[in-house]
Parts: structure tokens; C-alpha cells; sequence
């Protein structure tokens, strides 16, 4: 939820640096958001599903296939989206996020279908973990980029 804070404040932050809210700034912040609420949702599901009488393991595997679904469809068609408001070629560190997203999200897969029981637990907080971090570091990544962006239009202006 930290995410859908910070990227409202950011945008803020944008237009006091003299910035426009363009197409592209808008999918950056909706993308915040997006993994805001997958990370707090992922979190808090297996608790949800254990304090309504699921056995662990149930609980683990269960939203293990729900969060491999969402982040699933989210980090598969993430680089189309993307294409659509920004055509410029990916930077490297975007591209490496959305492997490390298609990676969690088949971590996810085979949590919910062959991981053994002892494992469940670790395996999915390790899963929702990556996607704190990564999108922690795609934040940073845009925060530098449009930061950067501004000084040099202050700059060419001068």
C-alpha cells in the first residue's frame, strides 16, 4: 500500500518539478498501485485462508495458484502494456523486472502444484517478497528517470 501512496505523492512531486502528467506517467503510477495491491492481497491471503479453517497446506497451495494467476497475467502481458504508452525500447533494468516477475510467478505455479508440504511457507513469502522488491526497485529505477529527465529540460532551457 506504501506504493500507491508514494506514487500519488511522486506524481505530485512531478508536476511541482514542472512536469505534465502524460500517458506514460499515468501507466507507471496505475503499475505502483497494481503491485501495491498484489503484494497486500498475497499477503494476507494465506492468513485469511488458515482463520477460515483451511489447513496450511491447502492455504499455501491455494494462494500460491491465485497469486501465480494474477502475477501471471500481470508480468506476461506487462511489456505490451508498456509498448502501448512508451515504444521506446526496454531499458535493461525493466527488462530484468519483468524476468524476476515471470520468475516469481512460476515459482508461484509450482508451489501450488509440486512443492513439497515442508516448503509451502517459504516458497511463497520468497514469491511475494520478489514482487515487494521488485517493484520497489522499478520504482527507484522511474524515480531517477524522470528525475533526470527534469534536469536536463531545466538544463536545455538554459
Amino acid at each position: 500500500m506504501t506504493f500507491a501512496g508514494m506514487s500519488v505523492l511522486t506524481m505530485i512531486l512531478r508536476q511541482m518539478l514542472g512536469g505534465q502528467i502524460t500517458k506514460w506517467d499515468s501507466f507507471v503510477t496505475r503499475t505502483w498501485i497494481q503491485l501495491g495491491f498484489m503484494t497486500t492481497f498475497g499477503s494476507i491471503l494465506p492468513p485469511l485462508l488458515i482463520l477460515f479453517g483451511a489447513p496450511a497446506p491447502i492455504a499455501w497451495r491455494v494462494s500460491s495458484g491465485v497469486m501465480a494467476v494474477m502475477l501471471g497475467s500481470w508480468a506476461l502481458t506487462f511489456p505490451r502494456r508498456r509498448q502501448a504508452v512508451n515504444p521506446t525500447r526496454l531499458p535493461l533494468q525493466v527488462v530484468i523486472f519483468s524476468l524476476a516477475m515471470d520468475i516469481a510467478a512460476l515459482a508461484l505455479a509450482a508451489n501450488a502444484i509440486i512443492v513439497p508440504g515442508e516448503l509451502l511457507a517459504g516458497v511463497y513469502a520468497a514469491a511475494v517478497t520478489t514482487i515487494l522488491i521488485g517493484s520497489g526497485m522499478l520504482f527507484l529505477f522511474t524515480f531517477v528517470y524522470w528525475y533526470d529527465a527534469t534536469i536536463d529540460r531545466e538544463q536545455s532551457k538554459s
